[in-house]
């Protein structure tokens, strides 16, 4: 067994074009619950953030204040829950890992009281990952 010890998939993100239809289609058609909700302000405008979840299953729903075009079933990233965020990212560092510029973030209105923190990078395939620390 390695060093890192994962806790499990944190999350599935899919960035959406109309939050209130997803969270409907995953409500009513899924039996999703809607358990965290967030908004963020960048220059053109408020990121809405929507956390559902059923069972062990949560999804990350982000509507930009824009129009996304994405493809059929085109998910934005992989989220893995881990304990020690910077333990994990040195680790990783060591194997050659570049975490993406800028993508470090604290966030304290992201699951309160205490928050969580992220950051991202790529996988093989041009995959998004990030890995989440809960603090």
């Amino acid at each position: 067994m390695g060093e890192i010890k994962l806790d499990g998939l944190a999350h599935i993100g899919l960035y959406v074009n109309n939050i209130e239809r997803t969270l409907e289609f995953y409500m009513e058609k899924l039996d999703f619950e809607l358990i965290h909700e967030a908004v963020n302000e960048i220059p053109e405008g408020e990121v809405l953030v929507k956390f559902i979840q059923n069972g062990s299953c949560m999804l990350e729903l982000v509507q930009f204040p824009y129009t996304i075009k994405r493809e059929d079933g085109w998910f934005d990233h992989i989220s893995i829950a881990v304990y020690d965020l910077d333990k994990v990212m040195e680790h990783l560092r060591q194997k050659g890992i570049i975490f993406e510029e800028g993508s470090y973030t604290e966030a304290l209105n992201v699951f309160p009281p205490k928050g969580s923190r992220w950051v991202f990078f790529r996988g093989p395939d041009g995959e998004h990952i990030e890995l989440n620390e809960r603090m």
